[in-house]
């Protein structure tokens, strides 16, 4: 019977609890009482016969894109999300051998190299910075030449999971069919028995989706050497203009007949390298901003170091300890928020976003980049900034959310409760992800004082209704679900079961016990989490 590697599990465990599930949604509440119910958890996936198993279907919505359109994103159930990371970390060697070596700076994005905390990446390896240096060594030595920009169209939703399966086995030399099988197999009844697409979102589709990428850099390799990819952007050089059309003519033709891929019309192109460098490729080297960031960052480098606590954005430590963490993060920020080169950072931030909006152009890199390290610093100057445009930067919205959630405090709210509620009334609270992202704000517990949102009719899902409840601890909302439980999908009813603690600890015992005898695995996990804090 083929079941899941226990060391596979168990650093599945350590990388969705330290992580994520899925990089477009909230953390999932459920990873903390699986890790607190594990030995129980273990042993059922443990007994899973990967072959008769059958992985629920996952949440999918629509994220917003700079351009206007959407992505198509995904969130596994929690124990499909255990099971497929496993999976994938079980092949993660032999599809990181399959790649061209790092040091050629070919295949720039996401080296695998996996760790003890559960990260499937590199983090030492500045991949960005690599790939941007090969394409202006490249451009100095094509620099009367030509270049094909590709890029995958729907690149993740399209992969063709028998020729993943093909990638494996090949990598492997043969010795890893079973676990390419397997995996197949789970991806075709994940797809209601599609062969097509990968989930977007959990950081083994990423592993995954470099496996496809190796074997097209190795049809690339039949033309030439120069060439550089980020992901499914893909730069090849040339001296001579019909070399160039020939094999994108023949790129082309291989995508579509071993990958059924394509390549997208809007940002696959044949160029001269001047044009390319003129209008396409951006040198983030030489602007404007990024100098100013680069600048003033190292500046403050060092007084953020006494910043010693490592506190993962999305927390990866039972609530009590993150909030001791929390104040005393905070009580050092307060020190080193007076210190000269802070306050340099903070007006660089605040300038750069101002600039952004004034101009309209939405560089999200550039943005996420700001955001992440204004999370991390505890830069408060570009609130007011963030809140006033806060449909502008719509397509970050997921930075936009951790990072007020790091910084808000009951003055903040207080002081822009104004932009709070114009937010809460825009017609963007119509749309699912958006709507999601923004209840998953309100959970705050900053947000007690305030009687924001006034009902729970601007909450479009069950699930954040639920934990919305919780921070309020509105005991009459939850009983009120309490017969209907049910009847309920997954999601809302685990919600509302996790909830339940804010009731009297008899009410809540009595309830969760009865839930426990019938419930599943997970539903018994947030069962085992809540007796253990009554």
């Amino acid at each position: 019977m083929p079941t899941v590697k226990e060391n596979a599990l168990e650093w599945s465990l350590k990388h969705l609890t330290r992580y994520y599930d899925s990089d477009f949604y909230p953390k999932s509440f459920e990873f903390e009482a699986i890790a607190s119910n594990w030995p129980s958890v273990k042993d059922y996936v443990l007994s899973l016969d990967l072959l008769k198993y059958t992985p629920k279907s996952p949440v999918i919505s629509l994220a917003p894109k700079p351009n206007g359109t959407y992505r198509i994103v995904h969130k596994l159930d929690p124990i499909d999300s255990l099971i497929f990371t496993a999976l994938v970390y079980e092949l993660h060697q032999i599809i990181e051998g399959y790649r061209i070596p790092a040091s050629e700076n070919i295949a720039c994005s996401y080296r695998i190299k996996p760790d003890v905390n559960g990260s499937f990446f590199d983090r030492d390896e500045n991949g960005w910075k690599n790939y941007k240096r090969r394409i202006k060594k490249l451009s100095r030595k094509y620099k009367d030449g030509y270049v094909i920009t590709c890029d995958i169209t729907d690149f993740y939703n399209q992969i063709y999971t028998h020729r993943l399966q093909n990638i494996i086995s090949e990598a492997g030399g043969g010795e890893f069919d079973e676990q390419a099988y397997i995996l197949h197999e789970f991806l075709l009844k994940l797809n209601t028995k599609t062969s097509r697409g990968i989930p977007v979102g959990p950081a083994a589709s990423i592993v995954l989706a470099e496996a496809i990428m190796a074997d097209i850099d190795k049809k690339i390799l039949s033309y030439t050497r120069d060439f550089t990819r980020w992901v499914d952007d893909i730069i090849i050089y040339f001296k001579k203009k019909e070399d160039a059309l020939f094999v994108f003519h023949e790129l082309t033709k291989y995508l579509h007949s071993i990958h059924t891929l394509v390549f997208s019309g809007e940002k696959s192109r044949t160029v001269t390298v001047k044009r390319f460098l003129k209008r396409y490729f951006k040198d983030e080297e030489k602007e404007e901003e990024i100098v100013i960031l680069r600048k003033t960052e190292e500046l403050a480098k060092e007084e953020f170091e006494k910043l010693d606590i490592d506190i993962s954005p999305y927390g990866s430590y039972d609530e009590e300890t993150e909030e001791a963490l929390e104040e005393e993060y905070e009580r050092i920020y307060n020190e080193v928020a007076e210190n000269e080169q802070f306050k340099i950072l903070s007006k660089a931030y605040r300038e750069i976003l101002k600039k952004s909006v004034d101009s309209n152009k939405l560089d999200v890199p550039l943005l996420r980049r700001i955001l992440r390290n204004a999370t991390k610093y505890r830069i408060r100057s570009i609130v007011p900034i963030v809140l006033k445009n806060f449909e502008f930067f719509i397509p970050v919205i997921r930075e936009i959310i951790i990072y007020l959630n790091k910084v808000l405090s009951a003055k903040l709210i207080e002081r822009h409760k104004k932009y709070f509620e114009i937010i809460l009334d825009s017609s963007i609270m119509r749309f699912p992800f958006i709507n999601m992202w923004i209840s998953h704000l309100l959970h705050n517990k900053h947000f007690d004082a305030f009687d924001l949102p006034s009902n729970y009719e601007k909450i479009s899902q069950i699930r954040d209704q639920a934990l919305l409840a919780r921070r309020r601890k509105d005991r009459v909302w939850i009983k009120g679900y309490k017969d209907g439980l049910d009847v309920l999908g997954p999601w809302d009813r685990r919600a509302i079961l996790y909830s339940s603690d804010i009731l009297s600890r008899d009410e809540m015992e009595h309830w969760i016990k009865l839930v426990s005898s019938k419930g599943d695995i997970v539903d018994k996990s947030i069962c085992t989490l809540l007796l253990s804090k009554s």
